[in-house]
């Protein structure tokens, strides 16, 4: 691969895990001043399980939950 185009193509069929491995990667080879903070496995287990929990409880029983109130909930949950 000798382009940047060619480099995102193949990340982007890279498996989620892989992907944040690479980012991992990158990421200590950065500067610090411009390091981007990665989350761990174990808080993005608990963010999508907050997520889930969140879906359940505003579910109307209509195919998906009304994009507003997930935003709402969140805004009110994190800030």
């Amino acid at each position: 691969m000798s382009t940047l185009g060619e480099i995102e193509s193949a990340v982007a069929n890279l498996p989620q895990q892989d992907q944040w491995s690479l980012l991992e990667w990158l990421q200590s080879r950065l500067p610090a001043q411009r390091s981007v903070e990665v989350p761990s496995l174990e808080d993005r287990k608990q963010w999508l399980a907050e997520l889930a929990e969140l879906r359940a409880r505003t579910s109307t029983g209509k195919a998906g939950a009304p994009l507003q109130e997930i935003m709402d909930d969140l805004r009110e949950e994190r800030f």
